[in-house]
């Protein structure tokens, strides 16, 4: 978990991926309290949080990158792309990554060392190179709700990759709910965005939260996303469509 993780943005048919700098950062964990925040923070703020805490790292020797920097120089260097804002908050690592593959609504974003994420309508159903990743998630019919602004209540199955190669299975019960609308600026997009709030719980014993905000169009803009226990929480932000 101490060990810097090394993201950079990677994806087919663009001749520019030399031109992409990659990006290796480490911070503090955020716990689920901190959730809230990080979905209202703006990129500059987020990336101004992570060189802080890395150049306050003990035994810091070298210039800490500079997240902002290479999130513009990345968009600037490759126009018309979709591009996607990533961080790691238990690991500390964060990407500017993009579009892989697309089946139907779920969409592959990609590292340049083939780190995956996999979204459903900006839903989270798969990591790969993480280490105990998320395979698959049967949401129930989450996605649709949260695209839709709808609330419900909803059984989610996820199956996580265990430490000895094996997969587990973990069934929640999960309640969405409306919050309110908050004005998103990520890269060149500037909404109003609905809070959609998700909170999944087994048996009273165990429970994680998710949040999500859905613009006017259904797309989700950004979100906080809970990716499994060794994982943690993801936080996405879409810089361009």
């Amino acid at each position: 978990m101490g060990a810097f993780l090394a993201m950079s943005i990677s994806f087919k048919g663009v001749a520019t991926l030399g031109a992409v700098c990659a990006l290796a950062m480490s911070l503090a964990a955020c716990g689920n309290d901190k959730q809230a925040s990080r979905g209202t923070d703006t990129v500059k703020e987020l990336a101004q949080l992570a060189k802080s805490r890395l150049t306050g790292k003990k035994g810091a020797t070298a210039a800490a990158p500079d997240p902002l920097a290479v999130i513009e120089s990345t968009m600037a260097a490759i126009p018309d792309v979709p591009l996607q804002f990533i961080l790691l908050e238990k690991n500390g690592g964060f990407a500017v990554s993009a579009i892989y593959g697309q089946n139907g609504q779920n969409v592959t974003w990609i590292s340049s060392d083939s780190k995956s994420t996999t979204l459903s309508s900006g839903v989270l159903t798969a990591t790969r190179g993480f280490g105990g990743d998320l395979m698959s998630v049967e949401d129930g019919g989450a996605a649709r709700l949260i695209a839709s602004r709808q609330a419900g209540s909803v059984e989610k199955n996820y199956r996580f990759l265990n430490g000895e190669d094996q997969t587990e299975r973990l069934v929640v019960r999960c309640e969405i709910a409306l919050g309110g609308v908050d004005q998103v600026s990520s890269g060149e997009i500037s909404v109003s965005a609905q809070v959609v709030t998700e909170r999944c719980q087994l048996n009273e014993t165990f429970d994680f939260s998710n949040t999500y905000w859905i613009d006017s169009s259904s797309r989700m803009v950004q979100s906080i996303q809970w990716a499994g226990i060794s994982i943690g929480n993801i936080v996405f932000r879409r810089l361009r469509y």
